[in-house]
C-alpha cells in the first residue's frame, strides 16, 4: 500500500505515457531524478503540481 497525505489532490494533469516513459530513460536512477527528468523534458509543465505530487507520496 502507498503511503500518501491526508486530504491530497492530485493537480497533475497534461502528461502522455510517452512523456512519462520517456522520463524513464538510462540515467534516471532515483524518484527524484525522475520528477527532475520529467519535468525538464517537458519545459517545467506544471512545475508545482508535479512537485506537490512527488512531496504527497514523500518523495521530497
Amino acid at each position: 500500500m502507498d503511503l500518501i497525505r491526508l486530504g491530497f489532490t492530485d493537480d497533475a494533469s497534461g502528461y502522455s505515457i510517452s512523456q512519462i516513459f520517456v522520463a524513464l530513460r538510462p540515467g534516471v536512477e532515483t524518484v527524484q531524478g525522475f520528477r527532475n527528468r520529467l519535468l525538464q523534458n517537458n519545459g517545467n509543465h506544471q512545475q508545482q503540481a508535479v512537485n506537490n505530487l512527488f512531496e504527497a507520496y514523500y518523495y521530497n
